[in-house]
């Protein structure tokens, strides 16, 4: 079962169907009625070229995001702390 909210998936080993009425998402809160069957997406054509050149390009992204997240910490850090001694300079 899958949570409809934030897409938790249930997999202990007491059958969801035996839970009490009671039971809710552990991430968000959701209650049991919210939660529906698990169906993975798999594309029929999962392994063709072009499928997996979308992966690749995907990936590729996912990486430079990666990258660039540390720079946009370190600018929100500098970025606070300049508000920082602003504040504290003018009050």
């Amino acid at each position: 079962m899958c949570c409809s909210f934030c897409r938790y998936i249930y997999s202990d080993r007491t059958p969801f169907d035996k839970l009490p009425d009671k039971y809710f998402c552990p991430v968000c809160g959701a209650p049991k009625r919210r939660f529906k069957p698990y169906e993975p997406k798999v594309a029929k054509n999962a392994n063709a070229t072009d499928a997996r050149k979308a992966r690749k390009e995907q990936l590729k992204k996912d990486e430079a995001i990666g990258q660039a997240l540390p720079i946009g910490i370190a600018v929100g850090i500098l970025a606070l702390a300049g508000l920082f001694f602003y504040l504290n300079s003018v009050y």
